[in-house]
């Protein structure tokens, strides 16, 4: 708890305050889990009246409200609606102002999971869309009809992390009065704030970098004005709830964030600049990196790089000798998902998810690659580890 709002506290700050209410918690600092459906009323005027605050357990409750407010807090929005999965978050987004005969503008470097909702769902609600290349803006406002509504944002780009110029974007979305919604989970609101560059609508996946641990599915919209109201009316229509004991953990996963984040891309850096001496390896894919070819767009708008990244191999370089460093690797977990404190490492086959010749596919075997808060020399002596045991076979 602030004890008096002071509206230039850094962010770093506000990650460890917000969202506490002692006065009306007996002095207890964290806010207590409010596990319920049911809510009383003292009279049958009280029931009647819908104005209350709090009417119903999916509806919100304190415990909800702490995380909602303090995550709107740190992105300097009006308010957050919270989800059971970050694909949860990007779905409500995308339903809560989009209808049928919309037209809808997608990076071709989207997230694979929201690129098969809008193929497999969109045809059957007489939505239709395009994929633009995030390297090229200007062709992009080609694509843009009568019917165009939204242009979505993905950056970095998923796997291949291309940066999106965001102030051409925007340009482009007031110019033909469209609504712009990003995905900004690589970032945090840490690292880049979206609403600051004019963007309508923000999706994060809480089950990344603000819950920390890798045991939590949630995710968070935030908004402003009327897209504010239609989230908060698709998510009471459609049922969407989280639970409490979640909301808590994420809550908790909040007050770490800057020092979790700060390692993790610390970490992100020193490994990639690392890969960058190794003979096997092509192309280390980090925007943070000066050899990036966003790295210029990177450096201009974020503060901060995140702990994920990717690495292509040289053409010699077969899928079953990249499999081999992955096998040897003590610390490197491999799995998907990322945020988490354990580093983890899996491969992509990026040319399975992308429609437009123009976009990067890389010509190699491609490894991606997640930092977590481990000891720097000890991820890097683990790759070493795991590159000293393909030499051995390449040798043979």
């Amino acid at each position: 708890m602030i004890k008096k709002k002071k509206n230039n506290l850094h962010i770093e700050t506000l990650t460890s305050h917000l969202g506490k209410n002692p006065i009306e918690n007996h002095g207890i600092p964290s806010p207590p889990v409010y596990r319920t459906s049911t809510i009383l009323s003292e009279t049958m005027d009280v029931y009647r009246d819908k104005t209350r605050k709090y009417t119903y357990g999916r509806n919100g409750t304190p415990t909800s409200d702490s995380l909602t407010s303090s995550i709107a807090a740190i992105y300097n929005a009006e308010g957050c609606v919270l989800a059971p999965s970050g694909m949860s978050a990007i779905t409500t987004s995308l339903m809560s102002i989009i209808k049928a005969d919309d037209h809808i503008l997608i990076p071709d470097s989207v997230y694979g999971s929201t690129r098969r909702f809008i193929i497999e769902e969109f045809p059957r609600l007489n939505i239709t869309y395009d994929f633009y290349n995030s390297r090229d803006i200007e062709n992009l406002k080609t694509l843009i009809n009568n019917q165009t509504k939204v242009i979505y944002i993905e950056s970095p780009g998923t796997y291949s992390f291309e940066i999106i110029d965001i102030d051409k974007i925007i340009r482009i979305c007031k110019e033909y009065n469209l609504k712009s919604i990003i995905d900004n989970t690589w970032a945090t609101a840490l690292y880049f704030n979206p609403i600051n560059f004019g963007v309508d609508i923000v999706v994060e996946a809480i089950t990344k970098y603000i819950s920390g641990h890798s045991d939590i599915m949630m995710g968070a919209v935030v908004a402003n004005g009327e897209n504010l109201e239609a989230i908060k009316r698709w998510t009471k229509n459609s049922g969407i709830y989280v639970s409490p004991d979640d909301i808590y953990m994420s809550l908790r996963g909040l007050r770490t964030l800057p020092l979790r984040l700060q390692k993790s891309s610390e970490n992100s850096i020193a490994v990639a600049k690392f890969l960058e001496t190794l003979k096997e390896i092509k192309f280390v894919n980090h925007p943070a990196l000066e050899q990036h070819p966003d790295h210029r767009i990177w450096k201009r708008d974020f503060k901060g790089a995140s702990g994920i990244f990717g690495v292509e191999f040289n053409d010699d370089i077969p899928q079953h000798v990249v499999d081999q460093i992955a096998n040897n690797c003590q610390i490197f977990g491999i799995g998907a998902s990322w945020g988490g404190y354990s580093s983890l490492l899996s491969t992509m086959n990026i040319s399975e998810s992308r429609k437009l010749k123009s976009s990067y596919v890389p010509s190699g075997e491609y490894l991606r690659i997640y930092t977590g808060s481990e000891n720097t020399e000890d991820l890097i002596e683990d790759l070493k580890n795991g590159f000293n045991s393909i030499r051995k076979i390449i040798k043979n």
